[in-house]
């Protein structure tokens, strides 16, 4: 072969894998680490969304449980699922037909999340009909009742909306096989020189979405810190300082609705949980701080978990709540960095 037709095949595999990575149709990347499967949500090169379902999961998992305490000055339940684990069930998933809870009773429950750090394995009581098999009621404490037949797709279901993506990529066999017995297409990518995760430059991208700043192309920027009780963002405009008071209005309302934008991005890609305060860019306009309001509930409308933007402050901070499921980023990307 010669020389020219070697350069012309690696200028084309050059220009397909440009095209792959800068396609601004959503991606899910998924690749077996040790302990997990990293799910990598990708949209326009930018990383959106990071998961990591473990290997050794029961999410999904339906099991004849045993009420082993209830905490009424907590609104819970504890349940268990084996002799030697117990599950935290919030009263306001258990459906009437179960009420009142005593203890000793047995009830199934499904499994919601894995045990995180300092929590235990969440249930919940509200079950599909149709799940749980004939005769359930005679069986005994800790029978596994119903086992998802594919828990990743479930698992991805549960955290990413299919609109969002448009094809799932792996670099494993087992991952495409485990799929595709449920008919979920899958692009198996295979190539010698360069592997998936350093193609979509993973590790660049999970360093970065744990950096305190974030600037925005504007050339503002967030800076995000985390204390035990809240999560603080600090809306910064940078160099971008209104030139005459006739523009500044304007100049801080676009540059918080770039802001508000990032920062729901930012909350979903580090799933950050919680009571969540935002410092935007101090408005003196209410239309203003409206529009801001309008904005952020549009921005977060497209979330599986649920995000409460519940006003701005005298003070103009905005705040918000946003639901706990899964571990943040910063825990997860130990598992994914193995």
């Amino acid at each position: 072969m010669s020389r020219n037709i070697e350069n012309r095949q690696e200028l084309i595999k050059a220009n397909s894998l440009h095209d792959e990575v800068s396609s601004k149709n959503g991606k899910l990347i998924l690749i077996s680490h040790k302990s997990c499967i990293g799910i990598y949500l990708i949209q326009d090169t930018r990383l959106t969304g990071v998961f990591a379902m473990p290997k050794d999961t029961r999410s999904g998992e339906i099991i004849l449980g045993r009420v082993s305490n209830i905490k009424k000055d907590i609104s819970a339940a504890f349940i268990k699922i084996s002799d030697d684990t117990e599950c935290f069930m919030k009263l306001s998933n258990v459906p009437n037909e179960y009420l009142p809870l005593k203890q000793g009773m047995l009830i199934p429950v499904k499994i919601r999340s894995d045990e995180q750090k300092g929590k235990l394995i969440s249930v919940t009581a509200r079950i599909k009909k149709g799940k749980l098999p004939e005769g359930w009621e005679h069986k005994s404490a800790f029978t596994v009742l119903f086992k998802p037949e594919n828990s990743l797709m479930n698992f991805i279901s549960a955290r990413v909306s299919p609109t969002e993506y448009d094809e799932i990529v792996t670099d494993s066999k087992e991952i495409q096989e485990m799929l595709a017995a449920t008919g979920i297409a899958v692009r198996l990518y295979s190539d010698d020189k360069i592997g998936l995760s350093e193609l979509y430059a993973i590790k660049t991208k999970l360093s970065e979405s744990l950096s305190r700043k974030v600037y925005m192309k504007s050339g503002a920027f967030l800076v995000i810190d985390h204390t035990e009780a809240f999560t603080v963002i600090d809306v910064n405009s940078g160099k971008n300082t209104p030139s005459n008071k006739a523009d500044a209005r304007d100049v801080i309302l676009k540059l918080n609705l770039e802001a508000a934008k990032e920062t729901a991005l930012q909350i979903k890609l580090r799933n950050i949980s919680g009571m969540i305060l935002i410092d935007f860019i101090n408005m003196e306009s209410k239309e203003d701080e409206d529009k801001l309001i309008a904005a952020m509930n549009e921005f977060v409308s497209d979330e599986k978990v649920k995000v409460n933007v519940v006003d701005i402050t005298p003070l103009g901070i905005m705040e918000m709540t946003r639901q706990k499921t899964d571990k943040p980023l910063s825990e997860i990307s130990e598992m994914l960095l193995e």
